[in-house]
Parts: C-alpha cells; structure tokens; sequence
C-alpha cells in the first residue's frame, strides 16, 4: 500500500482534480467497452426470456469515512473521481438503452463506515445495507416473472 501510495503522490502525470475534472479524463472508451459486453448479455438472456438486472456498485468515496481517510494524498484520491464518473457514464448508458438496473449509490451515500479505508470494499454495515436493497430487486423481479407467467 504505501508503494503505491507514494509512487502516485511523488509521480508527475495527469490526474482528475475534482468530480467535474474527472469528465475530460475518463472519456477514453472503457465505459463502452462494458456496456458493450452488458448489453450483448442483455439480448442474449432476452432472446431466452431470462431477466438481467445489474447492480452498480460505487467506489468508497460515497463513503465519508473513506473520503476523509483518503483526501489528504489528492492524487490518490483522483481515481475516486475517475471512477465516479465512470459509474455515471455506465449507469446513463445502461437507462438510455432501457436495461434493468440498480445503482447502489442510493443506498451507500453519506453512510459513514459502509467501506473499509485500505482496500475499498464493503465493511459488514456495507455488505448488510447492499444485501437488503439486492433481496428487495430480486424479490422485485421474481414477482415481475409470476405476474408475467400467469398473464
């Protein structure tokens, strides 16, 4: 960890400085290259009547205790903005062509403590609150499924 912290901080190259910087920088096709693989999936499980529901999970700075964690090294800190975007990128994309999907940023943002500081992923609050809003889609789509079955 401290390798790459200090290889990003003491390193000169291009970083988003804030959310609104992170547009110019993200913009170079990894949010099509997804989408795209989505949405061949989506027509494929279509075609078999299958139900594709994707969940977006967003980085840890929606988390504040992350974000106070990791403001201090600012270029560390970009990839969070980078990311950001990207998730806004996918989560537009993925409304626009009409595929089901869950961005979980309504339920994680400005809860203190969803992520851990080192690694980025869910702590246990984290992992219950997203465990709750995936049972609440998924029970969603199982009785979208029996309503459509019995029509």
């Amino acid at each position: 960890m401290f390798g790459t912290l200090m290889s990003w901080e003491a390193r000169d190259f291009e970083v988003a400085k804030s959310r609104e910087d992170a547009a110019r920088l993200a913009g170079k096709g990894e949010v099509q290259a997804t989408f795209s693989w989505i949405e061949a999936t989506e027509r494929l499980l279509r075609k078999r009547g299958v139900p594709l529901l994707v969940f977006l999970v967003p980085v840890g700075s929606v988390d504040p205790d992350y974000a106070n964690f990791w403001k201090p090294w600012p270029r560390t800190y970009s990839w969070n903005y980078i990311c950001d975007e990207w998730h806004s990128q996918l989560a537009a994309s993925l409304s626009k062509a009409g595929i089901r999907h869950v961005d979980l940023r309504e339920n994680l943002t400005n809860v203190p403590g969803t992520y851990r500081k080192l690694d980025g992923h869910w702590s246990q609050k984290g992992e219950a609150i997203v465990v709750d809003r995936v049972e609440v889609e998924l029970k969603s789509l199982l009785d979208d499924r029996a309503i459509a079955k019995k029509k």
